[in-house]
């Protein structure tokens, strides 16, 4: 078991034989950027007519201008708060579906922040930057981690609802659709079985970790929850149905938002 200076949050354990862990884990976020880089390079290629840089340039042109037409266009702050962020428009055509749309959105977005800022923490502790107890930052994490968890499996299981019990969701869902949602929902439980199994134990006389579970299992599970992550909500998002995140508020800044 690994020497707290050494401590891998992702996985709980200090190496595999010559590579620790969190260098496992930088390698396969590194990937999963360059794929998503990729994929959003492509895309602005084909919405550009084959150029990225063509389509940046009216995008950028678009959202500038004051009016769209001959009607004047509301400020660009309030289409990010209330288009983007609040999704007024979802609310107007159905306060259920709003709800289930804000507990994921909130969720995915809120997990996905906090653990932007612990991985910053934990690479300015690997290079030696600054001296920061990652276990008390994982503990001061750990609650708000939890509710946004909790909200994003809530509207995973609203979703899955939907879409078997009302029929005209029914008739709209294609394979995609439950590939996005079964796939988020996979990442989602086995977060909350691998933070399980894990545990937050740590012995002050030996420096090792007590899991909750079997350790093997508990490293395994954590490391590969991680990955599957990384892989699935960052790099497949260009190439899949996902891409509606970005491309839908990109829609509402050209367009000026609105009722």
């Amino acid at each position: 078991m690994s020497d707290v200076s050494n401590f891998s949050y992702y996985s709980g354990i200090s190496d595999y034989g010559e590579i620790s862990a969190f260098i496992i884990m930088i390698g396969i976020a590194m990937f999963a950027i360059l794929i998503f880089l990729l994929g959003m390079y492509l895309n602005m290629q084909k919405w550009g007519g084959g150029s990225a840089s063509h389509f940046l340039k009216i995008f950028l042109k678009s959202i500038n201008h004051e009016k769209l037409g001959h009607h004047k266009r509301q400020s660009l702050v309030i289409t990010i708060i209330f288009d983007i962020l609040l999704q007024r428009r979802i609310l107007k055509r159905s306060p259920f579906r709003w709800v289930m749309h804000m507990l994921i959105f909130i969720g995915w977005i809120g997990m996905f922040i906090f653990s932007m800022i612990f991985a910053v923490f934990e690479v300015l502790h690997e290079i030696g930057i600054g001296h920061f107890d990652l276990v008390e930052i994982r503990g001061s994490l750990g609650f708000g981690n939890e509710v946004f968890g909790y909200m994003l499996l809530i509207g995973l299981i609203i979703a899955i609802a939907r879409r078997l019990a009302i029929s005209d969701v029914v008739k709209r869902t294609q394979m995609f659709d439950w590939v996005l949602v079964l796939g988020t929902l996979v990442i989602t439980l086995t977060g909350f079985i691998a933070e399980g199994l894990r545990g937050p134990v740590l012995d002050a006389t030996s420096g090792a970790w007590t899991f909750l579970g079997p350790s093997d299992l508990a490293e395994i599970l954590a490391l590969s929850h991680v990955a599957i992550s990384l892989l699935f909500c960052i790099a497949y998002i260009p190439y899949s149905k996902y891409m509606h995140m970005l491309a839908a508020p990109m829609v509402l800044l050209v367009n000026g938002g609105g009722e």
